[in-house]
């Protein structure tokens, strides 16, 4: 039955008079449907009235007594009903879209089926509601407790949960493609198969959550906290990463083009940060663009010969872009050429890869067309022996001469005995030989380079901090089963290799070498303390190691810090016993 403006409002003066008078005229009314759009209901109480399937488009309904309230399949839309008494309300298939229920009391309200398209539900107790079937896309759930929520397979996407209460939540193939999830704890979420692209997680807790394989393109993780995350082969592309804590964070294969990253925290505690220079996060740890040479036999000297012009002219036609050969590999029916993008010149990393991949392609083909020219490759052959002729000899004589002032980044090991000063004279020539005994297969299994034994300590250096830390706990090991006990310091950083004049062999030299001195000098016997640089570079590498935070005082300056000064450091222990690689 339609109405009038005036039987409007002749409704609206009996709806005013409370439950008693309205039910009874909806009893003798059922078929009647009255409209309360627009109209300011703020502070009544309609506690118990039965207000089905009316409309209150843009209502104000503000601060109501709404209890026990029947407003099955109503028209809520854009009504204002912050701060209602909705306790034990029907609102089976309402539509709430774009409506206000701000700090409302939902207790035990019934919302089955009910619209809540952009509906505003900040700082309410959800807990008791079964949400399960809701279209909650662009709601306001800020603030909100959702504690131990079944949200599986919701569509929120867009949806603010800004500081909402989110323990246990269940958000398995939930949507929250662009959601605000800032300052929300996420870590004892299950996680399976959310989608998160462009969301804002702006100060999230993310901790130990498994989000390997995500597509996380373009979220904002400003200040998150990451630490134990698996974000391996997780799609972060033009993602934000400023201020984050990535304490253990497990990086393999994942993807960072053009990412965000002023700085970042990598200690366990979250507050000591690194900062980086704009693409310097994505040039340090990104999984370097590789593409793929293939050819359909063993590669002939003529291939090789002309490998670096292919490189050189794709250099050429890509200005900026640095190109090497990672690997060549005989694989059945084919042998392939790795070529790695060290550098893409600032150009757009996904366009570089493809047109990189094309181009080589059509390059290779001019190798292909070799094969059949006869004289150009006796031509070649000739040129090669005439640069082996000439140069050869002369790279022989430059081996022979020393590397004055080259620098290379090295691990650098410093061990000392513990109690060494108090062994008699004949103890000391005892033990000393039997200590270098220990350490020189330990050594060479470990690939040390600049091995220097002086009295009962050892300095050595290695390519990379895994070959260190396993060469330093198998030093350990072994040594302490021959009843010594070892401090051991270990660094990483520049090194300039020079010749000692005195000994007339290669020395080096560098503040990596002074610091992992003063690492060990403050180590305890059994212990091996490694710098901070080293523990972040094991982190990369995802090393079989746990690293446990001190803060001590150097015991003698070292750079440009002072003795007494306080530094961070850390504890080093295998996981487990780590086999050394095949030499």
């Amino acid at each position: 039955m339609s109405l009038t403006s005036e039987d409007n409002k002749e409704l609206l003066k009996i709806l005013m008079q409370g439950e008693k008078v309205w039910n009874q005229w909806r009893k003798e009314n059922p078929k009647t449907h009255a409209n309360f759009d627009g109209q300011d209901l703020r502070g009544l109480d309609l506690s118990g009235c039965d207000l089905s399937e009316m409309s209150f488009v843009g209502a104000n309904l503000a601060y109501s007594d709404l209890q026990g309230v029947a407003l099955i399949a109503s028209n809520l839309t854009d009504a204002n009903l912050c701060y209602c008494n909705l306790s034990g309300a029907k609102l089976i298939a309402a539509n709430l879209k774009q409506a206000n229920l701000s700090h409302a009391n939902l207790l035990h309200a019934n919302l089955l089926t009910a619209i809540c398209f952009r509906t505003d539900l900040s700082s309410v107790d959800l807990r008791d509601h079964d949400l399960r079937g809701q279209d909650l896309r662009e709601a306001n759930l800020s603030g909100a407790d959702l504690r131990n929520q079944n949200l599986e397979g919701l569509d929120m996407q867009g949806a603010k949960l800004i500081g909402a209460k989110m323990g246990n939540v269940n958000l398995r193939d939930t949507n929250l493609n662009k959601a605000n999830l800032s300052d929300v704890d996420l870590s004892s979420c299950r996680i399976e198969g959310v989608t998160l692209k462009g969301a804002n997680l702006s100060n999230a807790n993310i901790s130990g959550l498994d989000l390997s394989g995500f597509n996380l393109n373009g979220v904002n993780f400003k200040g998150a906290d990451l630490r134990s995350a698996n974000l391996g082969r997780a799609n972060l592309d033009n993602a934000i990463l400023s201020a984050t804590k990535l304490w253990q964070v497990q990086t393999n294969g994942w993807s960072i083009r053009n990412i965000d990253c002023s700085h970042a925290s990598w200690d366990q505690r979250g507050r000591d940060y690194t900062h980086y220079a704009k693409n310097q996060f994505e040039k340090l740890f990104a999984d370097k663009i590789t593409f793929t040479l293939r050819y359909q036999r063993m590669l002939s000297y003529q291939d090789l010969a002309t490998l670096p012009f292919l490189i050189e002219h794709l250099e050429a036609s890509y200005w900026g872009c640095k190109l090497r050969i990672r690997d060549i590999r005989n694989e059945p029916g084919d042998t392939r050429a790795i070529i790695v993008v060290e550098d893409t010149g600032g150009l757009n990393p996904t366009m570089l890869e493809a047109s990189l991949r094309q181009e080589a392609e059509k390059l290779q083909s001019i190798q292909i067309s070799l094969q059949s020219e006869r004289k150009l490759q006796f031509e070649i052959r000739e040129s090669l022996q005439a640069i082996k002729d000439k140069y050869w000899p002369k790279l022989l004589e430059l081996s022979e001469i020393d590397s004055d002032a080259k620098t290379r980044r090295l691990a650098v090991l410093f061990t000392d005995l513990k109690g060494f000063s108090h062994w008699t004279e004949e103890d000391r020539t005892e033990k000393l030989s039997l200590f270098r005994g220990l350490l020189k297969p330990v050594l060479k299994k470990w690939q040390a380079s600049y091995p220097n034994m002086e009295g009962d300590s050892l300095r050595a250096t290695f390519q990379n901090v895994e070959s260190a830390l396993s060469c330093a706990a198998m030093i350990q090991k072994v040594l302490a089963g021959a009843g010594f006990a070892l401090r051991i310091g270990l660094d990483i950083g520049e090194v300039k290799i020079t010749h000692n004049e005195i000994t007339e062999q290669l020395d080096i030299e560098g503040d990596a070498i002074n610091f992992a001195a003063r690492l060990e000098s403050m180590a305890e016997p059994g212990e091996v303390l490694v710098s901070e640089n080293v523990r972040h570079y094991a982190i990369q590498a995802d090393s079989a190691f746990t690293f446990k935070e001190q803060r001590l005082a150097l015991k003698k300056a070292v750079g440009d810090k002072q003795a007494g000064d306080k530094i961070v450091c850390y504890s080093a222990q295998p996981l487990a016993f780590v086999q050394a690689p095949e030499s």
